[in-house]
């Protein structure tokens, strides 16, 4: 059964999964990076989730609440725990010292599983798509596995002092 899956599953889902593994490997690394390149991978992240939510189920009401409360929930357990603190501000450069770290290459396999997961039970039984409840933990789901990696920017971008310059460089 499991072969007859990953047959079934479309080539380009391999490159993605291949290109999350690569980038994933890159954020294990010490790097410096820009406030903006700090907000690419959870833009991405948030966008990839809410495309998942709108092409699986529809642009419900139900599910897009369901998938904005996995943002704010995710958001605010962030907020809630210590901020990043090994993450430094260079003031010279205008960037953000960041430690590698596994966590996002772990969030990212979370993310990139749950939606194979979740598609190939559509696949199977179709009438998940029209099941609410189905519809509204998938949707939350894919609302707070996203909404960590804002949570995670938002706490780095918060080790900028308030008095650093606002100009934006990107490395």
């Amino acid at each position: 059964m499991i072969l007859q899956i990953l047959k079934g599953t479309p080539p380009w889902v391999f490159v993605l999964f291949f290109a999350l593994l690569a980038i994933g490997i890159m954020q294990s690394r010490p790097r410096s990076v820009s406030p903006a390149r700090l907000a690419i991978l959870p833009a991405a992240f948030i966008a990839f989730s809410l495309y998942g939510v709108l092409a699986a189920f529809g642009p419900h009401a139900a599910e897009l609440i369901a998938w904005g409360s996995g943002i704010g929930a995710a958001v605010l357990a962030g907020r809630a725990m210590k901020p990043a603190a090994a993450v430094r501000w260079i003031e010279s450069t205008h960037s953000f010292e960041v430690p590698g770290s596994w966590v996002p290459l772990t969030l990212m396999m979370t993310v990139f599983f749950a939606r194979y997961a979740i598609a190939v039970s559509m696949a199977m039984h179709p009438a998940l798509a029209l099941e609410p409840l189905f519809g509204i933990v998938a949707s939350l789901a894919y609302g707070l596995l996203s909404g960590m990696f804002l949570a995670r920017a938002l706490g780095s971008l918060a080790r900028r002092p308030a008095s650093a310059s606002l100009s934006v460089q990107s490395t």
